[in-house]
């Protein structure tokens, strides 16, 4: 007997229909079935007058993009899976003409506005020669088939219609890239609220074409208008300034951790390994019994912990809004810090507590320093969770015992999960603290609205984004929410400010369970 699919579909007829509504059908699932599958096989078998579009069927057209169980995606390379339920919704911020079939007036207007060909002042005389490295440039943002998935996902959008959202960016950067134009397209970019990403990546991490958006468009052309004179967001230069000026992206505030701290070396008995730990700006000064508790929990689990009394910022704010001066700067001192740091304590790991470092040492540092010198920095980056279950493995991990009695769910910080790749990690972690209920958030990955300077340049906005979030953390019904990131924990604190909800950082919560396991 065929395996069966319960398979949620969003209906409404203007002709008909007063509100929107979901009607459910049972589908015989097929290995291999995709959700285009889904819809074809309703449509022969329950209801010919479902309407959705599609084409090609071969992830070339673009027309066949879908919410499936609220994340955008085309419904042509979308496998189904059989063990869950299928809820299948029209792409979002974009009305609807029929069931899943929307009006893309929005984005076509938005398209135009751009004028989207190569523009010249005067025509070709001859056959022109581009080089290929100017083609390699071009390659990876051409790929666009401009399905409006990311558009669909994209929490900016889904506030503003000010921001035009991924696919126009990338298609401005492509004209730019192009030598043949002559268009301003920085300029059109600036038009175009191009500082209004956060860089989150969900843009990159749905995209049928793999286009990576906000390092090849967004981050490039905000390159591009630093290096034509835009001034920044004063929020956003304030951040450059310090780090050019103290090696920190904040001020001082109370005593910083690395002065805190009475050594560099926080060494074990028989050790297991040996690490060491990049605090990052805001460990340092803003969040140091957090920078404490990575330690007390990495020597737990037997690990030397060298905490370098010579530190320097990432300069993941600088990467981001680009100043790429003060970047690459940065790069190169935090590379030279560690390798010295390497080769004094015999180690080859550092571990980061922070998802924005993680992600700017291993994104931003590593192609850079290979591309000056020929060789990437020696050292290999974790964040603490993916340390402890990849690298120690979860088998060794010393198992935290002091109850700690609430229901906890997680907000998965956007530079860790998408940005490297740590997703079930954090979560493992928490399961393993006597007496925490974990409750799963299905929008964990959503992003809060802290990255890619947005708080610091456009607080309003970034509030809205905050505040969509909360909803969908509260909605679970936690006690706690938990995070990996200083960013998203300063925005949840924010966010969570007139509510009972905790906000905790991962590291102090199982410290914690440590220590109430010692009493």
């Amino acid at each position: 007997m065929a395996q069966i699919i319960k398979t949620k579909v969003y209906r409404y007829n203007p002709d008909k229909d007063d509100e929107p509504y979901f009607q459910e059908f049972d589908v015989e699932y097929e290995p291999g079935m995709t959700v285009l599958d889904v819809l074809l096989y309703i449509q022969d078998k329950h209801d010919s007058s479902l309407a959705f579009r599609w084409e090609c069927r071969s992830g070339q057209c673009g027309s066949c993009a879908v919410r499936v169980n609220k994340t955008a995606r085309i419904a042509c390379r979308t496998k189904v899976d059989p063990e869950k339920d299928l809820v299948l919704e029209p792409l979002e911020k974009m009305p609807v003409i029929k069931d899943l079939v929307t009006d893309i007036s929005q984005v076509t207007y938005r398209i135009r506005r751009i004028r989207p060909y190569v523009a010249r002042d005067k025509p070709p005389q001859h056959p022109e020669i581009i080089h290929s490295e100017e083609i390699e440039k071009l390659r990876e943002i051409r790929k666009c088939i401009e399905c409006s998935a990311c558009l669909s996902n994209c929490p900016i959008v889904h506030e503003t219609w000010d921001y035009p959202g991924p696919m126009i960016i990338r298609q401005l950067a492509r004209l730019e890239l192009d030598p043949r134009d002559v268009e301003d397209r920085v300029a059109m970019a600036m038009n175009e609220m191009v500082y209004t990403c956060t860089t989150c990546k969900m843009c990159e991490d749905i995209c049928p074409k793999n286009i990576k958006i906000p390092s090849l468009a967004v981050e490039l052309l905000r390159a591009k208008a630093v290096e034509a004179g835009y001034p920044l967001a004063a929020g956003q230069q304030g951040f450059v300034d310090q780090i050019n000026a103290t090696g920190r992206s904040v001020p001082e505030k109370d005593t910083p951790l690395l002065h805190e701290i009475p050594t560099e070396e926080f060494l074990v008995e028989n050790p297991r390994g040996r690490v060491a730990f990049f605090t990052g700006c805001l460990i340092d000064y803003r969040m140091q019994d957090t920078g404490k508790a990575l330690i007390e929990v990495l020597n737990r689990n037997h690990i030397d912990v060298i905490v370098p009394k010579e530190q320097w910022c990432c300069a993941s704010p600088a990467f981001r809004t680009g100043d790429l001066k003060t970047a690459h700067d940065a790069a190169q001192r935090v590379t030279e810090i560690f390798e010295n740091v390497m080769e004094k304590y015999n180690l080859d790991t550092v571990v980061v507590a922070c998802a924005g470092c993680g992600k700017t040492l291993r994104e931003d540092h590593r192609p850079l320093i290979e591309e000056k010198r020929g060789e990437p920095p020696m050292f290999k980056v974790y964040d603490l969770a993916e340390y402890l279950l990849d690298v120690v493995g979860e088998e060794n991990i010393v198992p935290p015992k002091g109850e700690i009695d609430l229901k906890v769910t997680y907000h998965e910080p956007c530079h860790l999960g998408r940005g490297q790749g740590v997703i079930e990690q954090p979560i493992i972690l928490l399961k393993m603290i006597p007496g925490v209920e974990y409750i799963d958030d299905p929008m964990k990955n959503r992003c809060c609205g802290a990255g890619g300077g947005v708080r610091a340049g456009l607080r309003e906005l970034s509030q809205r984004i905050a505040n969509t979030r909360k909803e969908y953390i509260e909605a679970t019904g936690a006690d706690m929410v938990t995070t990996e990131c200083p960013f998203c924990t300063i925005q949840l604190n924010d966010m969570m400010k007139d509510t009972t909800m905790k906000v905790r950082y991962i590291p102090d919560l199982l410290a914690e369970s440590y220590k109430k396991g010692d009493e």
